[in-house]
């Protein structure tokens, strides 16, 4: 949608950035209150986490996994769901796996 979030219109993101007057209309939940204990700190932290994006590699595992309705994650974490689920889990590749040729 925007390539930075305070370029959106409809996003909170410039309110809790800004240290200024605030806005009186945007609630303050327990979860950004936590990120310090002065605006200026909140503000500040709450950038940061914002601007940590997501790296190229992981979103293109994401949206592999979402395509394909492939379960994505660390080996430990696939380990840990094929334990739970008693299921074996694997990454395929795209598409039909190739018919055997050899007869």
């Amino acid at each position: 949608m925007v390539a930075d979030p305070s370029e959106y219109r409809w996003s909170s993101f410039n309110s809790r950035i800004d240290t200024g007057d605030s806005t009186g209309w945007l609630d303050t939940d327990p979860c950004y209150l936590a990120l310090g204990s002065t605006s200026q700190q909140r503000s500040e932290r709450y950038k940061a986490f914002v601007g940590d994006a997501v790296s190229q590699a992981e979103l293109s595992l994401i949206r592999e996994g979402l395509q394909r309705g492939q379960l994505t994650g660390s080996s430990g974490f696939v380990d840990e769901v094929e334990r739970i689920a008693g299921l074996r889990i694997e990454r395929r590749g795209q598409g039909r796996p190739k018919a055997s040729t050899e007869k």
